[in-house]
């Protein structure tokens, strides 16, 4: 199969250069879910390459002369010793997808699944669709929120791929390599041809064969559980299982198992345990054969154990190949290994085809140990952002794709000192609000706001240290701003003080008993108008002085009886005082009773009666003022509705009410330009000519 000793079977096409440089020998290894890696030793007649300008150029790596190789990029490259005619060189092919190892970024995906952020990922750093494809056969859920954090392009990848039991393995050709990911074995294709089985016995065999092939198996937990929690759905037990049919139960349970839904666990649980049994069952061998290539199915021939004649995967293998030849009579030393000096060798694992592979977890998740700060966002205009738990918008310092806007994170939950069913204390951070983020279990695509906190652009609502004896919780009207609630707590001795400022209105309601008791002094003041109903009794103790001042008029309306009891009871008006009853007045003045008007006198006694003037017979009875009705739900009073009424209310308030009286603010009677003026009749005044 191979070319004649004294010709080279391995040779190096690196695309848009032109060399003499020989392959002297190389080792690699490529495995389903790795990116591989070829590290080639090189002999050039120039001794003067220029080493960067290989770097980073597509190269493809021969085994033969059928086509059978693995395609590269110059990962590396160094010169070595030189001789009296060839100068060594060493190069290193990787796929392209093994830069990604050296970009490390910290970004937020939302609303994608992970197929969709592995493309973005890829197309980021120039793969694009020519250089790699899906071939899955599964849907994938959008991932609300997720986080690369300090992780490198290439370990965010394969970190999801584990996550979701997702593989990839590459395609060669001289052209290129193409990075295809699949979620089961169809994905792989069959090698062309079978390669027969032949032990080793150090004979050469025509074709290659594999010479080597043993079997080994490993317990493995054969069953898995996985339980997690919904905020949404605190009352549901999520939880979900597969086992294999085997009577040993060896159970991997975890929590959480990052799932929302049972039917989604059972096919995270049933992925986690095929990655667990992918290689309970695993055969090594070593061949000739340079057509071996990992996630590929290679067919054996030829095994005395018949069973074994089958499909196996191939998961790993690790190339070698010598090629001494091309030093002819040059001087160079080249270690040998000791296990071959000619040739091409390699050494595989395989498992059986109809065990699905599954990753295993290389590539765990960056955790987020202690605190971050973010700023609140929401869309434009608004002041106050969230959803019905709550929840805000926060952008991170480190995001840089974030517009600071409604879409900068997914709907961040934000603690609180007290919650359960419909009671407990909310707080909403605010737009523009810093406030300061943990992370459950320490897992980046988990955040949770645990407070909030001042900065040079938002400080505290008090002048600090100055009013460092102050607590307070001061909100701001929304939206626009311009007012404030506020609860301040002064703890200064000897200033100690509890003040609420209500921006508008201030609500109480209590639904048993209210107690207030108040030390010294209590005063109250109300702008406008101030009603006070009582259902039931109403009872005032005053045991010092009261003084009551109303400076415009007192209406009272008892519905029942009214009784006033004093040692000594005084009644003055600057102008009439007038009593009424619907059936009788009695004034009862125990020892004696006096009337007095105009300087004349009535006296009533034990004696009898005594006036000071003769009792005339004839008069007119000044005209009765009845007390004016008024409404409690109104916030005027009534106007009154006779003359004696409109009178009084002008002697008591100094107010004319012109619908019913036109004298003058300030006058009397005899001022009223009205001719026939019922005021001046019923004050006894004359006609005014």
């Amino acid at each position: 199969m191979f070319s004649p000793a004294n010709q080279a079977s391995f040779l190096l096409d690196i695309e848009g250069f032109s060399h003499d440089l020989q392959v002297l020998e190389f080792t690699g290894k490529e495995a389903i879910s790795q990116p591989f890696r070829f590290d080639l030793k090189l002999v050039s007649e120039r001794p003067d390459l220029d080493l960067e300008s290989l770097l980073h150029r597509m190269a493809f790596l021969g085994f033969d002369r059928h086509g059978a190789g693995i395609h590269g990029q110059v990962y590396s490259i160094g010169q070595g010793d030189a001789g009296k005619r060839l100068t060594q060189y060493q190069l290193s092919l990787m796929p392209s997808l093994a830069y990604l190892g050296h970009r490390f970024d910290q970004k937020i995906f939302q609303k994608l699944s992970v197929p969709q952020i592995i493309a973005q990922v890829l197309e980021s750093h120039g793969i694009l669709r020519n250089g790699y494809r899906f071939a899955l056969g599964t849907d994938y859920r959008p991932r609300d929120y997720c986080v690369q954090y300090g992780e490198s392009c290439l370990h965010f990848l394969q970190r999801l791929c584990e996550e979701e039991g997702l593989h990839y393995h590459f395609e060669h050709s001289r052209e290129g390599h193409v990075l295809v990911f699949g979620d089961d074995q169809t994905v792989f294709p069959r090698l062309h041809h079978p390669t027969a089985y032949l032990q080793d016995s150090g004979l050469v065999a025509d074709d290659p064969v594999i010479k080597g092939f043993t079997l080994a198996m490993e317990t493995r937990p054969t069953c898995v559980t996985r339980r997690d929690y919904d905020f949404e759905k605190p009352l549901l037990q999520l939880e979900s299982a597969a086992k294999d049919p085997s009577l040993l139960r060896l159970e991997d349970y975890g929590f959480p198992g990052q799932f929302t839904d049972r039917e989604h666990g059972k096919h995270r649980a049933r992925r986690t345990l095929e990655r667990h049994r992918s290689d309970y069952r695993q055969a090594t061998g070593h061949s000739d054969q340079p057509m071996l290539l990992s996630g590929h199915f290679l067919p054996m021939t030829g095994h005395p154990r018949h069973e074994w004649n089958d499909l196996w995967l191939l998961t790993e293998v690790i190339h070698t190949g010598k090629q001494p030849q091309v030093l002819l009579q040059e001087s160079i030393t080249i270690a040998s290994s000791g296990e071959f000096s000619q040739g091409y060798r390699n050494t595989f694992l395989v498992t059986p085809w109809e065990v699905p592979f599954r990753p295993a977890l290389d590539h765990p998740k960056a955790t987020i140990n202690g605190y971050q700060h973010a700023v609140v966002c929401g869309p434009p205009g608004e002041e106050i952002h969230c959803d019905e738990y709550g929840r805000v918008r926060i952008q991170f310092p480190w995001d840089r794709d974030g517009d600071h806007n409604d879409h900068s994170s997914c709907w961040v939950r934000v603690a609180s000192g007290w919650a359960y069913d419909r009671y407990g204390s909310v707080l909403i951070p605010r737009v523009g609000m810093e406030v300061i983020v943990g992370f459950y279990q320490g897992d980046p695509d988990k955040p949770l706001i645990v407070g909030c906190l001042p900065n040079g652009a938002n400080p505290t609502p008090l002048d600090l240290p100055a009013d460092k004896t102050r607590s307070v919780l001061k909100t701001q009207s929304s939206p626009g701003g311009g007012g404030y609630n506020e609860l301040r707590i002064e703890d200064r001795k000897g200033l100690e003080e509890i003040s609420i400022r209500a921006q508008r209105d201030y609500v109480q309601h209590v639904l048993n008993d209210e107690r207030v008791q108040v030390d010294n002094q209590r005063s109250i003041v109300v702008g406008g108008n101030a009603r006070h109903e009582l259902h039931a009794e109403e009872q005032h103790i005053t045991h010092g002085n009261r003084l009551t001042e109303i400076r415009q008029n007192d209406h009272l309306t008892v519905h029942g009886d009214r009784h006033v009891r004093a040692t000594s009871h005084r009644l003055s008006a600057q102008q009439q005082v007038h009593l009424s009853a619907g059936q009788n007045i009695v004034i009862d003045g125990g020892a004696s009773a006096t009337i007095q008007a105009g300087g004349a006198w009535i006296t009533i006694n034990s004696a009898g009666v005594f006036s000071s003037v003769p009792i005339q017979v004839g008069g007119a009875p000044m005209p009765l003022m009845a007390a004016a009705p008024v409404a409690l739900d109104t916030s005027e009073p009534p106007l009154p509705e006779t003359v004696s009424t409109a009178l009084l209310k002008h002697l008591l308030g100094d107010e004319a009410l012109i619908e019913l009286c036109q004298m003058p603010r300030g006058g009397t009677p005899m001022d009223c330009p009205l001719s026939d003026c019922q005021c001046r009749k019923a004050l006894g005044y004359g006609d005014r000519s």
